[in-house]
């Protein structure tokens, strides 16, 4: 029988499938109505070897033996690049090509068929490749009972028509693909361009540059996390109004270096003083008092003039403690870090307002803020380093003395406060309250890995916070 040019029928039917395997069974579909072979079998070509996926006709029928032959002969036509057919169209087509698996597939479907009928004509078989790029993408193998093949003619139609919709087929089986295969599939695509185009040399360099890329991706360096930074003095006190009143003087500004026992600043003395005075003034009459009730006597006078004489005592003594304190004092060699009173004269003050501050000099610390997706890898005894605003080309040595385990909101974010101390000399310029930024080293790891780390785990979180 002949077989017509059906292209656009087949691809019209592979067109309308959803999927790469309901395409197929569609173009077998459609290559039994238009052929009339009684059997079709396909295969995928994967992993360097036909496995029949796809079958038309009765092949279950006839047992595995026979489809291992009909994948003998997929292999076949698909290691040779070109279609097969038995018996052969001409003498020089069957010395040219190899067809054993046709000639043995034929024998096994002669055998079966026509078993104790002598003369009977043998079966057609026709096994057409399917190319698909860098890789073929199968093969389709069609069987005709005896006397019912397509002449020469009509296979070569054939063949054109199969090799037209296996573009189609192959973006169906691209679309259900894995990320993972496209990748696989494009970095195959570019080493068989660079290979089949490329000249030995640049081979090389490109082997060269992967190499060198995987071996600085693994290459274990030191890992850290950073954070912004700020010098405390390691000791500092905050000196508080004692008593309420007035701001009567400021004698020291923020930055100014202080000697222990220097006068600071002075509260308003005035009320203080009237109220030592009025306490003076009782405490005289109340011992006048004690001693006319002894001379007349009284011992209950007397004891109540010497109850009120102590508790004028007692008064006087506050008061006069009250107004040594109106004099702050620095408690120690220092820096003021904070407390600008110059604009505050005559202002009132109440008891236990923070007036000023005071960091010692003799010892500094480094308080390092690090985000709360970093701290789980800090540890106390870490080393790190310190680059200050106001010095910027020169690094100080720290190491690690304490986490505080409370988080804190800076910026909209989650930071821990990590203390470290300097692990060498300082320079005479640097004092309590420099800003910078401090990176702790947390141990080594591929730089790669240390490159991204940061990212996966915010991720990771994401992931987890949107998946659970």
């Amino acid at each position: 029988m002949s077989v017509p040019a059906s292209a656009d029928d087949l691809g019209a039917r592979v067109a309308q499938a959803e999927h790469a395997d309901d395409g197929v069974q569609r173009l077998l579909t459609g290559l039994a109505a238009q052929s009339g072979a009684r059997r079709i079998g396909w295969t995928w070509w994967t992993r360097g070897r036909a496995e029949i996926s796809a079958t038309w006709g009765d092949w279950a029928s006839l047992g595995d033996a026979r489809l291992r032959r009909c994948e003998a002969a997929l292999d076949e036509a698909v290691d040779q690049g070109v279609a097969l057919s038995w018996p052969p169209p001409s003498e020089a087509f069957e010395a040219r090509w190899v067809t054993l698996a046709q000639q043995q597939l034929v024998a096994s479907a002669h055998d079966a068929t026509t078993a104790g009928t002598p003369g009977t004509t043998r079966p057609l078989v026709f096994t057409v490749p399917l190319p698909g790029g860098p890789t073929p993408l199968g093969a389709v193998c069609l069987e005709w009972a005896p006397g019912q093949g397509p002449a020469p003619e009509g296979l070569r139609a054939l063949e054109a028509a199969i090799v037209q919709v296996a573009p189609m087929l192959r973006w169906q089986q691209a679309a259900q693909w894995p990320w993972h295969r496209h990748l696989r599939m494009a970095v195959g695509a570019w080493w068989n361009r660079l290979s089949d185009h490329g000249s030995p040399r640049r081979q090389r360099l490109v082997i060269g540059a992967i190499a060198l890329a995987a071996v600085v991706l693994v290459l274990p360096l030191q890992d850290g996390v950073t954070g912004r930074a700020r010098i405390e003095g390691a000791q500092q006190r905050v000196l508080v109004a004692p008593s309420d009143g007035f701001l009567q003087a400021a004698l020291v500004h923020p930055g100014d270096r202080v000697k222990a026992g220097q006068t600071l600043a002075d509260l308003a003395q005035q009320d203080l003083q009237r109220e030592r005075d009025r306490w003076t003034s009782q405490l005289a009459q109340h011992e006048s008092g004690y001693v006319g009730a002894m001379a007349r006597a009284d011992r209950a006078d007397a004891g109540l003039s010497l109850a009120r004489a102590q508790e004028a005592e007692a008064q006087l003594a506050l008061v006069e403690d009250q107004l040594q304190r109106t004099r702050l004092t620095a408690p120690f060699d220092g820096v003021v870090i904070q407390g600008d009173l110059s604009q505050s004269i005559g202002a009132p003050v109440k008891q236990g307002d923070a007036l000023l501050t005071v960091a010692s000099l003799a010892r500094f610390r480094v308080v390092v803020e690090v985000d709360e997706t970093d701290v789980a890898h800090v540890r106390t005894g870490q080393h790190g380093t310190l680059a200050l605003s106001a010095l910027p080309w020169d690094t100080l040595s720290l190491r690690v003395v304490r986490i505080v385990p409370l988080a804190q909101a800076r910026d909209g974010r989650n930071v821990f406060e990590v203390h470290a101390e300097f692990t060498e000399p300082l320079p005479a310029s640097v004092r309590p309250g420099l800003l910078g930024r401090a990176r702790l080293d947390t141990g080594r790891g591929p730089w790669g890995w240390n490159l991204i780390r940061p990212i996966v785990e915010r991720l990771r979180l994401a992931l987890w916070a949107g998946w659970g």
